[in-house]
């Protein structure tokens, strides 16, 4: 009887599997056995193998020789094996000197073996003996330790979680061209008293020792953290950091605290290489954060010079670039605090070689800046100005876009009126281009002119320029644009306006009876088309109650120099004119008014010359020399369309 392989006869108690269940079993089995035996073999994985292979990847890194004696591990079969290296030995890069950079009798580490293979070590416990380690790094930044950490740096690489650290029998030199600090010292660690480093050498040229302490590596596991201090002085120069870690060495996940007290902003920037600049003396504290990639200012306050400021910022690193938002509040501010002493000593030394200036000649280039955006909002409330100054307080905010750097929402109150608009500065190409767009209201010609017994009355004013140049000087002394003031109203000095209407007579009659009587305004009319730092008048009137007088030459921004020449007719009968016009001549800072022939010495007295040949051109006994003494019609101006026109 031939019976069905799938049945099973009557009575029996047994049943075959069928074979494609068995075949699965087995290999599941199989399997089982292949990676039971490959976790035995990850975990007995012999790092001595990977002797070479480390020495010629370090090598090709750090552009130095490198030689390991011995690698090995402690444990026979882990995950964490403590792998133990002995007799390491790196030679400095060819531009860093002669010497070893570093050289270690042993050092052991426990670690997983997988992050091990993947090329990011998850360093558990980290034990060094006999180390020596001679940091370099150059001006321009390039150090012997690039190679190690540049992924923790950058915020990419995973941060040390140490569970121990232990440190003996170790020192350390640091020459750090970039920071200005030259230093040696000792490192010791261990459960019980913590990390100690202790160091003596120079910062910036000045004697500086340097104390670092941490809490026992035990302590991560705290709320509070893994603490530490550090704290380097170096008179005049003096910083203090306290706070926690994560962890031992943890710099991914820190709170701290700063203090930096010193005779410059630039020297705390040595330090922190944040892009500062030199200062009068700082005293300065704050509470920061790092958080992976990022800084979290939440409070920095302190004076610099007579300055006093607080704030807080977000520093983030994204995409290879830094953005940052900030807000900064000064109580009052003194620009001068943004330079130091020897910025201060070479702007008087240049100032006494060529004059004063009005224009400020604050550079401007940005093209050296680094990848770095964002936002800073600030506001200073009381503007502290040697020499006084009718600028009272400034806010606004300062936007960078990939060196495009735009001063947006600008408000600086005067002593009476403010100034709105925007400034930018491309420094994307060579030569910065600058532009601006001012507006001024609600001041007034005393204010800008600072003779209120010679002429007042309500201000508004427009300055649009666009140059290039490094500095602000460099860009209005190249620029294109226009610079108008206008006045729709007020009052003048009646015997001036009787002068700038060359009616001699009206202005001596004046003088005798009131010489401070005010005569109104209808209008004055100070606009300038710029052209190549040249300004010429487009419209220069000013139309009194008595008289109208209309302006011609220039302002030549290169030198802030004035030539400017005023013609006028009296309203009415004048019997005795003037028959030499104004001149205006000195620079923008310290401006002049005669009545000088061009060829005269503007030195010598001459009203009475200018009496004299008004008396004999009107006698018949002399001829004008100046052919375009002609005065503009005495006819009122359209002070409508003129205003409208000049703030266009």
């Amino acid at each position: 009887m031939v019976t069905d392989p799938g049945s099973v006869e009557e009575g029996d108690s047994t049943q075959t599997a069928p074979p494609s269940h068995r075949r699965l079993v087995l290999l599941l089995s199989l399997t089982a056995g292949v990676i039971a035996l490959a976790i035995l073999a990850i975990a007995a994985f012999p790092v001595s193998f990977l002797r070479e292979t480390a020495e010629r990847e370090l090598s090709a890194r750090l552009d130095a020789p490198v030689k390991i004696g011995s690698l090995s591990r402690t444990q026979l079969l882990s995950f964490t094996p403590e792998i133990v290296a002995g007799d390491v030995q790196i030679g400095q890069p060819a531009w860093a000197g002669e010497g070893d950079f570093l050289k270690v009798e042993r050092t052991s580490a426990r670690v997983s073996i997988f992050s091990l293979i993947s090329g990011d070590p998850d360093i558990r416990s980290l034990h060094i003996s006999d180390l020596d380690v001679a940091l370099v790094r150059d001006e321009e930044g390039k150090s012997n330790w690039d190679g190690f950490g540049g992924k923790q740096d950058d915020g990419g690489g995973r941060p040390l979680q140490l569970d121990q650290l232990t440190i003996d029998r170790s020192r350390f030199s640091l020459n750090d061209a970039k920071r200005k600090l030259e230093l040696t010292g000792s490192i010791r660690a261990d459960a019980r008293t913590g990390l100690v480093v202790n160091a003596t050498g120079k910062f910036d040229g000045s004697p500086a020792t340097l104390a670092v302490t941490g809490g026992g590596a035990r302590e991560k596991a705290t709320a509070s953290g893994w603490p530490f201090q550090a704290h380097l002085s170096a008179a005049p120069f003096d910083l203090r950091a306290s706070g926690t870690m994560a962890g031992p060495l943890n710099l991914s996940d820190m709170r701290l605290t700063m203090h930096a007290k010193g005779s410059s902003l630039k020297q705390l920037d040595y330090i922190i290489e944040a892009g500062l600049f030199g200062t009068q003396d700082i005293d300065l504290t704050g509470d920061v954060r790092h958080e992976g990639k990022d800084w979290f200012i939440d409070r920095v306050e302190g004076t610099i010079g007579r300055s006093t400021l607080r704030g807080k910022a977000t520093v983030l690193k994204r995409d290879g670039r830094t953005k940052i938002d900030a807000e900064i509040d000064a109580p009052q501010f003194d620009f001068d605090d943004l330079a130091d002493d020897a910025g201060l000593a070479s702007a008087r030394a240049k100032e006494a070689r060529i004059g004063k200036r009005v224009i400020p000649d604050t550079r401007i280039n940005l093209s050296k800046m680094g990848p770095t955006d964002g936002r800073i909002r600030f506001s200073a409330q009381r503007l502290l100005i040697k020499g006084g100054s009718a600028f009272r307080s400034l806010k606004g905010d300062i936007v960078l876009d990939h060196r495009v750097l735009r001063l947006e929402n600008v408000v600086a109150g005067l002593e009476s009126g403010r100034i709105t608009g925007w400034v930018e500065v491309d420094s994307t190409a060579d030569v910065p281009v600058f532009k601006t767009e001012l507006r001024v209201a609600g001041t007034s010609l005393d204010t800008l002119i600072g003779q209120p017994d010679m002429i007042r009355g309500p201000l508004q004013g427009v300055v649009r320029i666009e140059g290039r140049g490094d500095t602000i000087r460099q860009a209005f002394e190249r620029g294109n644009g226009k610079i108008a003031f206008v006045a729709s109203r007020g009052s003048m000095n009646r015997a001036a306006a009787f002068v700038l209407g060359q009616n001699l007579g009206g202005a001596i009659r004046q003088e005798i009876r009131d010489d401070e009587a005010m005569t109104p305004i209808r209008c004055a009319i100070l606009a300038f088309s710029v052209k190549g730092g040249i300004l010429t008048p487009a419209p220069l009137t000013i139309d009194t109650e008595v008289s109208r007088g209309a302006g011609r030459g220039q302002i030549n921004l290169r030198g802030e120099t004035i030539a400017l020449t005023m013609n006028g007719a009296a309203k009415g009968n004048a019997p005795l004119k003037l028959v030499d016009p104004l001149r205006v001549q000195g620079t923008l800072s310290s401006p002049s008014i005669t009545f000088n022939d061009p060829g005269e010495r503007s030195g010598e007295p001459n009203i009475v010359r200018a009496i004299g040949r008004s008396i004999g051109s009107a006698l018949g006994l002399r001829k004008d020399k100046d052919g375009n003494s002609a005065a503009p019609p005495s006819a009122p101006a359209d002070c409508a369309a003129l205003s409208r026109a000049a703030l266009r």
